[in-house]
């Protein structure tokens, strides 16, 4: 069972989609996924603005409450061998405190719970390594790893400027208000495609970002506002890209 969307697709990039019992209500891909049941739903309404949204999610937050329910009773009649979350954000999933909680208080038998907490690029793949281990597949999670880093520096081979100063400066915005520049293993991944990350790891308003002066900006808007952002609130320049 996968509680955040990277698992999900790292079990079935390691071939054992078919193991997978359930998924987040998050969890859109691979093609076919969305059938299965969710376990995991928002606390906060979705349909507000990104400020509204921020605001109660801050709310919740600061009385020490978890930002997603789990649905307790489904996740028992599953009985899963394996609950992969994470451990890095209790904003953008279900957090590993909630999870275990879940398993101690309802679930019969003791799965094993994997928890990610990719930080940088290098924890992603140890990551997947460990999600690997942890089906019993460790050697394709080598050869998966392999082929991510092989296919990362031919991109990046392909667009290295001639010249360094040719880089554009890119600001990757993950909210839209308040602003916040993406960070984790997003800038080095900004690096490899050709250009200088900007207003990276910051939040702020579009002060903020005018006086981080980038190039060109990416929008990598989080999945739980992606669908309502740019419908409800204007780009921040009107040379955005998605």
């Amino acid at each position: 069972m996968s509680l955040i969307p990277s698992a999900t697709e790292i079990v079935a990039a390691l071939g054992h989609g078919d193991a997978l019992v359930g998924r987040s209500h998050e969890c859109d891909h691979p093609p076919g996924v969305e059938a299965l049941p969710a376990l995991t739903a928002p606390k906060v309404p979705l349909e507000g603005s990104s400020r509204e949204i921020d605001d109660q999610v801050r709310a919740l937050l600061d009385e020490a409450m978890s930002v997603y329910d789990v649905d307790v009773e489904r996740l028992n009649a599953l009985r899963p061998d394996l609950i992969l979350t994470q451990s890095q954000c209790e904003v953008c999933a279900v957090s590993l405190p909630t999870v275990e909680q879940a398993v101690a208080d309802r679930i019969e038998g003791s799965p094993t719970v994997v928890a990610l907490e990719p930080r940088s690029l290098a924890d992603v793949r140890d990551d997947i390594r460990r999600v690997a281990g942890a089906l019993g597949c460790p050697e394709r999670g080598d050869r998966l790893v392999r082929r991510m880093r092989d296919r990362m520096q031919a991109t990046s081979n392909a667009v290295a400027p001639a010249d360094a100063t040719d880089r554009p400066t890119v600001a990757a915005l993950e909210w839209i208000d308040p602003l916040m520049g993406a960070g984790g293993w997003v800038p080095t991944l900004l690096e490899a495609a050709g250009g200088t990350p900007v207003f990276a790891r910051r939040r702020g308003d579009l002060d903020a970002l005018h006086e981080a002066d980038p190039d060109r900006f990416h929008a990598a808007i989080d999945r739980s506002h992606r669908d309502t952002a740019w419908r409800r609130e204007p780009a921040p320049a009107p040379s955005a890209t998605r």
